[in-house]
C-alpha cells in the first residue's frame, strides 16, 4: 500500500496513513478553492423564484432528522450547514451533531455515515452541541439518518465525552487518531468548532432567557401568595411616592422631553435613575454609585408593576421597559427574599 511520507509520519499504521492521505487530498483541494477569487459574474437572479424554491423552516423536530441550520447559527457559508438530530437531551433540548464538509473522517471523533450525498458523509461526534428546540426548529428538513447510524453516532458521542467503550467494528468507521500538535487536522478541528459557535452562543442566550422566565414565574407565584396574606401592606407600599410617581408623569403633555427622576436606595448605597423618553415610549432604570454606573449592586433585582407582576430584571446595572408597563408606578424587589426594597425620592428634573 503506497502512502505519502506526511501520512506515514502522522499515523502509526498503513491503514490510517491511507485514510489520512485521502483526507489530506480533499483538504488541500478545499483550501486551494478558497483562494480562488469570487466571480464577477453580473447575471441577475430571480429572487422571488429562488425564494419559492427554498423550503420553509420545519418546526417538527424529531430524532434522526438531517437538517440545514439557519445561516445565523454558523460563522461562515463555505459549506451547507448540515446537522443530524441525534436525540432529545432533556425537555425541549436536543443533541445535534454537525457534519464535516469532507468525505473522510478526520479523527477518532468523526464517523463515516455511508450517505452518498456530499457534505453528509461524515458526522463530527466530537463537535456535538445541545440547543433548545426553538433554535433547532430554525432549520430546513433535508433527510433522515438510518437508525443504526444514529445509534452509532450516539455511541461515539458517549465515547468521546464519557470514555465509554466502543466495539472493534468502529475502527472501520472513524478516522485516524491525531498524534501531533503540528498535524494539519488540528487547524481543521479548531475551524469546525468555531464554525458552530454562533449556535452555542444562541443556545446559552436562550437558556438564560428561559431561566429568567422561570424566575419571573416563581416570583409571580411568591408575590401572589404574599399579596393574599398581606394585601393591605402591599397596597400601602405601592402608594409610597418612591413607587407611585413614575418618571414620565413629570413630562407634561405640552413638553414631552426626556425626564429623569432619581431615587435613593439606602439599603444598597446606590441611586436609581428612572429615565423616561417619550419619543421611544421607554423607561430606563439605571443604577449609579457616586455618579458612576454600578453594574453589580442591584444585579438580578426585579422590577414589578403596581400589581406585583414582573416587568424585567436589572442586568449590568440597567433595565429597559415599555413605559405603559410602569405607568402606575413600580416595585423594586430583592430576588432572594421577594421583599420590596425601600426607595427614597431624591430629586426631580426635566431635561
Amino acid at each position: 500500500m503506497k502512502t505519502s511520507l506526511v501520512s506515514r509520519i502522522l499515523s502509526d499504521n498503513d491503514a490510517d496513513a491511507s485514510l489520512l492521505d485521502a483526507w489530506l487530498a480533499e483538504r488541500d483541494a478545499d483550501l486551494a478553492l478558497r483562494k480562488v477569487p469570487d466571480s464577477d459574474d453580473s447575471s441577475t437572479v430571480d429572487v422571488d423564484r429562488l425564494r419559492k424554491a427554498v423550503s420553509p423552516y420545519d418546526a417538527d423536530v424529531r430524532p434522526g432528522q438531517i437538517r440545514i441550520l439557519s445561516p445565523k447559527f454558523v460563522s461562515d457559508d463555505d459549506a451547507i450547514p448540515y446537522v443530524a438530530v441525534l436525540d432529545r437531551w432533556m425537555e425541549d433540548l436536543w443533541l445535534v451533531a454537525p457534519y464535516s464538509p469532507y468525505s473522510f473522517p478526520a479523527s477518532t471523533g468523526e464517523m463515516a455515515t455511508r450517505d452518498p450525498i456530499v457534505g453528509r458523509r461524515v458526522l463530527q461526534c466530537w463537535n456535538v452541541r445541545t440547543a433548545h428546540e426553538s433554535l433547532v426548529a430554525q432549520s430546513r428538513l433535508a433527510g433522515s439518518l438510518d437508525d443504526s447510524v444514529r445509534q452509532d453516532a450516539l455511541a461515539l458521542f458517549r465515547h468521546v465525552t464519557a470514555g465509554t467503550d466502543l466495539p472493534e467494528s468502529f475502527q472501520a468507521l472513524v478516522g485516524p487518531p491525531v498524534l501531533s500538535k503540528v498535524d494539519p487536522r488540528c487547524e481543521f478541528l479548531s475551524e469546525s468548532a468555531a464554525r458552530y459557535e454562533p449556535l452555542t452562543a444562541a443556545a446559552c442566550e436562550t437558556e438564560a432567557a428561559l431561566a429568567r422566565a422561570e424566575r419571573f414565574a416563581a416570583f409571580r407565584s411568591a408575590i401572589a401568595e404574599r399579596l393574599a396574606a398581606a394585601i393591605d401592606r402591599f397596597k400601602d407600599l405601592i402608594r409610597v411616592p418612591a413607587y407611585g410617581i413614575p418618571a414620565y408623569a413629570l413630562a407634561s403633555a405640552d413638553k414631552p422631553l426626556q425626564t429623569t427622576e432619581t431615587f435613593r436606595v439606602p439599603s444598597r448605597g446606590v441611586e436609581l435613575d428612572v429615565k423616561y423618553t417619550p419619543s421611544e415610549g421607554k423607561v430606563r432604570l439605571v443604577v449609579y454609585r457616586n455618579g458612576e454606573l454600578d453594574a453589580s449592586s442591584l444585579e438580578g433585582f426585579v422590577v414589578a408593576d403596581k400589581d406585583a407582576s414582573p416587568v424585567g430584571e436589572i442586568l449590568n446595572g440597567v433595565l429597559v421597559a415599555d413605559s405603559a408597563a410602569l405607568k402606575d408606578g413600580f416595585l423594586l424587589v430583592d430576588p432572594d427574599t421577594m421583599e420590596p426594597i425601600p426607595c427614597e425620592s431624591s430629586k426631580k428634573e426635566g431635561k
